[in-house]
């Protein structure tokens, strides 16, 4: 293993007493992971309530690639220091997909076999397959302690080797711990089927970890719900619920495009996968425009994100296939630009979890149907949105009838204004980095 320093030569942030938080995110700043537009909007808003971030992560930080959140987002003003992942063999979860961006209009050849490879490995992984990056990120983080006043401790990723390196950094340096969860550890969708001992295992390691922290936050509340199924209500005071939300800062205004279609987009990843019921949508557009042909030269759908192989198949299925646009991986702003030139977005997700773009949808005041179960939180949330509809994601007749509503009360002539709708203030990115840094206030109060 090896370590590099990127913007981490200074001794600290002006002021007479700074207070720093380590901030510990595997990913960061590869902006395809869940967690990494969590982790930058956090650090960008921490220093406004006075907490210092430095970031220690597995990638380098410097400027340029496509993927790094900073070149499209802004440059983020605090250390960052790299300590390259392990290179040692270990089985991997399957959360994370680095694969080829998808070619328009080709379905790709079946990978049955490397997939049940894939598959089987990432059963046998405990916590993530990342564990080997352990002592070097701890060593590593214990010489930048040296360096910066580090008062808090703070772990944001999807990959759980975060919390263990911070699990010990905290205890090293007795300052205080808060393990932040963009999505669930053991209990985790993709991890379904494994070997008893193994799930077992791995959830002795999680109550082990969650014990130790000081205080857990959670992007959406089912997490919350999860950990209390497994271990007991009583954890329930010690975990906050705070959303991803959204950057005010993409928002600004500025001259965006209006299509000349009605333009309906999925901002997310993964539409097919299973569980998520996407083929009945595909489905609806096809009824809603087998009753008017002419509506295929009106309307168009936009899917973005990472490869999404059961997409493709499905959508040469369709009757309809020539409505339906897949575009590549694009950057965060580029998104958000996207969904201010859309005159209707759509999300979907498996179990009952809210996913960090409705938010987003919400503040471009953007008409949203929610693909998901009547009591979902989603659902809920959709009830305190003005322009939100919600449908089941297996009720074909109720999404082609949404569609149907929206584009009869669309004047697609006319510019829409993005003003925020009141309901969503209180999700914004900054709103959520004022509550993590009362937490640790209220932490450092209590010693």
């Amino acid at each position: 293993m090896s370590g590099s320093n990127s913007n981490g030569t200074g001794k600290g942030f002006p002021g007479s007493r700074p207070r720093h938080v380590l901030v510990i995110c595997y990913d960061f700043p590869e902006i395809r992971t869940h967690g990494v537009i969590r982790t930058y909007q956090l650090a960008k808003n921490l220093p406004s309530f006075d907490w210092r971030p430095v970031i220690l992560t597995a990638h380098s930080c410097s400027g340029g690639q496509e993927d790094n959140i900073e070149t499209s987002d802004g440059h983020l003003n605090c250390p960052k220091f790299t300590v390259a992942p392990s290179r040692v063999l270990v089985p991997f979860r399957t959360d994370f997909r680095t694969v080829r961006q998808p070619r328009d209009g080709m379905v790709p050849e079946n990978t049955g076999v490397l997939k049940r490879m894939v598959r089987f490995a990432s059963q046998l992984a405990v916590p993530d397959g990342k564990i080997g990056w352990l002592p070097a990120a701890v060593r590593r983080a214990l010489r930048v302690a040296r360096e910066y006043p580090i008062k808090m401790c703070f772990s944001v990723s999807l990959r759980p080797t975060s919390h263990l390196v911070a699990r010990r950094v905290a205890r090293s340096l007795g300052i205080p711990w808060v393990a932040d969860f963009a999505f669930p550890w053991s209990d985790a969708y993709w991890l379904s089927g494994r070997p008893r001992f193994i799930e077992w295992f791995d959830q002795q390691l999680e109550a082990s970890a969650l014990r130790a922290a000081q205080h857990i936050t959670v992007a959406y509340a089912d997490i919350s719900r999860g950990m209390s199924a497994r271990y007991g209500t009583a954890w329930q005071k010690k975990i906050s619920v705070i959303p991803t939300g959204f950057s005010e800062d993409l928002f600004a205004p500025e001259s965006v495009p209006t299509p000349s279609k009605f333009r309906v987009i999925y901002p997310g990843n993964h539409f097919c996968e299973k569980g998520r019921d996407g083929d009945c949508f595909l489905k609806a557009i096809d009824a809603w425009i087998g009753l008017d042909p002419r509506l295929g030269d009106k309307v168009e759908f936009l899917f973005m994100g990472k490869r999404d192989d059961e997409l493709l198949r499905q959508r040469a299925a369709m009757v309809h296939p020539e409505v339906i646009r897949v575009e590549p991986f694009m950057s965060h702003r580029a998104c958000i630009q996207t969904v201010l030139s859309s005159r209707m977005c759509v999300v979907n997700t498996v179990g009952n979890r809210i996913p960090d773009k409705a938010y987003e949808c919400m503040r471009a005041g953007k008409w949203l149907l929610a693909l998901t179960d009547p009591g979902s939180d989603l659902e809920l949330l959709m009830r305190h949105y003005s322009k939100g509809i919600s449908v089941p994601a297996q009720d074909i007749s109720a999404i082609r009838n949404a569609l149907q509503k929206v584009w009869q009360g669309v004047d697609l002539k006319a510019s829409e204004r993005i003003d925020a709708d009141p309901a969503v203030e209180s999700y914004s990115s900054k709103h959520s980095a004022e509550m993590v840094a009362r937490i640790f206030d209220g932490l450092s109060r209590d010693g």
